[in-house]
């Protein structure tokens, strides 16, 4: 009987902790990029970073929102950077009026 109930708060927990995770607004591996990412040519912004932009923001028009992934994507500087990518999607949507 205490491994049942043992399991039971096991599973409630990670259950919890999977909701919790779920309701963070984290977006992996934001912008496409080819083989090297270095090259300006080849970045291209992801229409899920868009879709991410506008559900962090709702009220931001989709143009607003692609302009921001593309600058964001364009930053050759942020390539494995994730607390720059974030620090630099803030910078933009603040200077945009979001």
């Amino acid at each position: 009987m205490k491994y049942l109930l043992l399991a039971a708060t096991c599973l409630s927990l990670s259950s919890a902790a999977a909701f919790s995770q779920e309701s963070t607004n984290v977006m992996t591996n934001p912008c496409e990029r080819g083989p090297i990412p270095s090259w300006r040519i080849i970045n291209s912004p992801r229409a899920e970073f868009v879709a991410f932009v506008q559900g962090v923001r709702p009220n931001m028009p989709a143009a607003v929102a692609e302009d921001i992934v593309f600058k964001v994507c364009d930053d050759v500087s942020l390539v494995g950077d994730n607390d720059g990518l974030t620090r630099r999607l803030n910078l933009l949507m603040n200077e945009s009026g979001y």
